[in-house]
């Protein structure tokens, strides 16, 4: 590869890393609404059972959230090794 084009892949691996970041910010915006909403809809539940079931849906909610966060999060620590990688033939490029 000339280096020229290690450059753009690892600008380009740079905007992946971007294009993640604010999925993840989506994400966290995401598991505040749930949470929130889930809150009042529980404060308002009429029933003790109606309360404990709707705990359990958000708990649900909130751990996919979460773990597509973390989906996210392991995605861009690949992408930096990845960067890391191609700065490394960089250097070793003529």
């Amino acid at each position: 590869m000339s280096k020229e084009s290690i450059r753009r892949s690892i600008e380009i691996k740079k905007a992946e890393i971007a294009r993640h970041r604010t999925s993840i910010a989506s994400l966290r915006s995401r598991k505040s609404e749930t949470n929130t909403r889930y809150s009042a809809n529980i404060k308002n539940a009429s029933s003790a059972s109606a309360k404990a079931s709707l705990r359990t849906q958000k708990a649900s909610a909130v751990a996919y959230i979460e773990s597509q966060i973390r989906s996210e999060l392991s995605t861009i620590a690949g992408i930096q090794r990845n960067i890391v990688s191609l700065r490394e033939q960089l250097k070793n490029a003529r």
